[in-house]
């Protein structure tokens, strides 16, 4: 009974994530209101109560919300902080080396607060 149960919530689990993965974020940049696929991202640079989007495509948005807030909206499979001002897409990342993220042509700081958490996120992805 209780593996039906397990078997069910992971199920009901994996299909809210989805979901959520697959939705699209809509940010405002000046007075548009832009779709943003999350595959698209490369990663979020926060400055303040902005944050200036990467994408794979097109130049960079600057939107007005900040760090944390965006943060809420994305999920953490996916996406990971990894400075008070950086959040990487996890599937960008070229490499890491020297506590440095290498996305693109892009070098992104690591700070020792974040380090743990990255390195656990990726462990399930090294596995």
């Amino acid at each position: 009974m209780n593996e039906k149960l397990d078997k069910a919530l992971a199920d009901v689990h994996e299909v809210l994530n989805k979901e959520q993965v697959e939705q699209p974020v809509f940010v405002r940049e000046g007075s548009r209101i832009i779709r943003l696929q999350r595959e698209e991202i490369l990663f979020l640079e926060g400055y303040g109560d902005y944050v200036k989007i990467h994408r794979t495509t097109g130049k960079p948005l600057l939107s007005q919300v900040s760090l944390k807030r965006f943060e809420e909206y994305l999920d953490t499979h996916s996406f990971c902080r990894v400075h008070r001002s950086y959040i990487v897409a996890l599937a960008q990342i070229n490499y890491i080396e020297r506590k440095r993220i290498r996305i693109g042509q892009e070098l992104i700081p690591i700070s020792d607060s974040y380090l743990t958490e990255l390195m656990n996120r990726l462990a399930l992805l090294i596995c």
